[in-house]
């Protein structure tokens, strides 16, 4: 899983390379544009203006119409998702002009939405690296009981993402419950499909 806080790995919008920047003859590292929608301007080009995590507010368009990718699990450009735009370039429109993000013809279908607003994207990026870190799965997520080697301790993941492990029944429903992995279920599994 990507660390969220990498800002070589998740740039905002200020530090995108330019699209008039030419490229380098290394072949650079991927990065993602994380921005989440804050409102679908879509007329006859999909368009949609964005919040980074700087707080910046720009506009990204499908030069095509090509955003079949944004249709993963029925989700399309929903106000308050994050939308991931891989490899995106800051593109600089002159003098009194905004700068945009333009999704080159062909490459809307590798944009993708994580169902979340991009602070609770940050905040379960973060939780998922701890969880790498401390060894994947070791402790339940809800009473932070240790997994034991004996084969009747071991935790139970949860079926929908795979990451959150549970000691007991009422501790998966405490945890979906009380403790809000009902919702960060369906965040993780995407973040997952996108980067595992």
């Amino acid at each position: 899983m990507p660390i969220f806080a990498d800002p070589a790995l998740f740039p905002s919008f200020h530090e995108l390379p330019s699209s008039s920047t030419p490229p380098s003859p290394a072949p650079p590292a991927d990065w993602f544009l994380l921005a989440q929608i804050k409102e679908d301007m879509t007329i006859t080009k999909p368009t949609v203006i964005v919040r980074d995590r700087s707080g910046a507010d720009f506009a990204v368009t499908f030069e095509d119409g090509d955003h079949r990718g944004l249709g993963h699990g029925g989700i399309r450009f929903r106000k308050g998702h994050t939308l991931v735009v891989p490899r995106a370039t800051r593109t600089d429109r002159g003098e009194g002009k905004q700068a945009i993000v333009r999704v080159p013809p062909g490459e809307g279908a590798n944009v993708r939405i994580l169902p979340a607003g991009l602070d609770q994207v940050f905040e379960i990026g973060a939780v998922l690296d701890g969880i790498e870190g401390a060894g994947k799965g070791k402790k339940c997520a809800a009473c932070g009981k240790e997994e034991e080697e004996e084969v009747e301790h071991q935790l139970m993941r949860c079926t929908g993402c795979g990451v959150v492990a549970y000691c007991s029944k009422a501790c998966q429903v405490r945890g979906w419950s009380e403790l809000g992995h009902k919702a960060n279920c369906k965040v993780i599994r995407s973040i997952k499909e996108i980067w595992s």
